[in-house]
């Protein structure tokens, strides 16, 4: 037997539904994906990486894939965006590190840089 909770205010949404068992557990039932705490950056897909191909690709097109990147820097002939997502590790999980670099050069994708590490 559950019983069902409104908690307004949640930050899921406008409001955010909970099961709670007899057991005390209590399960989300928004149709958001849950959030980590402490994480910094946006989550990206890792699979669309593998869709970026370098002297094709336009700076516009990434930003479709991907979003927009959290860091720009500019060098004088180089354009280099960064995308970084960090999970740090608690008692109950291990941490992650997820890191995408793409370089531009006159207007095109020119080199993608990946890295995913285990805290």
């Amino acid at each position: 037997m559950g019983v069902l909770a409104l908690l307004p205010g949640l930050g899921c949404g406008p409001a955010a539904l909970l099961l709670m068992s007899a057991a005390g557990g209590a399960a989300a039932i928004t149709g958001e994906p849950q959030r980590m705490y402490n994480t910094q950056g946006q989550d990206f897909n890792e699979q669309r990486i593998g869709q970026i191909r370098s002297g094709i690709h336009t700076p516009e097109d990434v930003v479709n894939l991907l979003g927009h990147p959290q860091t720009k820097v500019f060098t004088r002939d180089d354009e280099e965006w960064a995308y970084r997502y960090h999970v740090p590790p608690s008692l109950l999980r291990s941490g992650m590190e997820k890191i995408l670099t793409i370089r531009f050069r006159e207007g095109k994708v020119q080199e993608v840089r990946y890295s995913v590490s285990t805290l």
